[in-house]
């Protein structure tokens, strides 16, 4: 009576246990592979070595990255990004939806100039 309901409540605790310690492990390793990779080949050997390892975790995950795969790689080539570009686009407009309603485009203008030359800025 108390043994079986006993083991599923703590099977349940240890399957997403599991589940959260893999997901970290996968996250460390794939940002060892962007940190470590040297060359674009060598960078692109250890992602398609990963992603052949996971493909059955995170199958949806692996076919977007497969997808997109040489523009992905071509972070190697110089080691940049767009995510400040990204940053800047989120902010942009995370400003417009709060300011829904401001009178002209000036308004706009100001509280841009003023999100992005203050302290703490990406300009600065």
């Amino acid at each position: 009576m108390f043994g079986s309901s006993r083991s599923s409540v703590i099977s349940r605790p240890i399957g997403r246990m599991y589940s959260c310690t893999h997901s970290t492990h996968s996250f460390q390793e794939t940002r060892l592979i962007y940190e470590e990779s040297q060359t674009v080949e060598e960078g692109q050997r250890n992602l398609e070595a990963w992603l052949l390892k996971v493909r059955k975790v995170y199958g949806k995950v692996v076919q977007t990255i497969s997808e997109h795969f040489e523009g992905i790689c071509n972070y190697f080539i110089s080691r940049s990004s767009s995510g400040v570009m990204e940053g800047i686009n989120n902010r942009i407009k995370l400003i417009k939806r709060q300011g829904y309603g401001f009178t002209n485009f000036e308004n706009l203008r100001l509280r841009l100039l003023a999100c992005f030359t203050g302290k703490g800025s990406p300009s600065h």
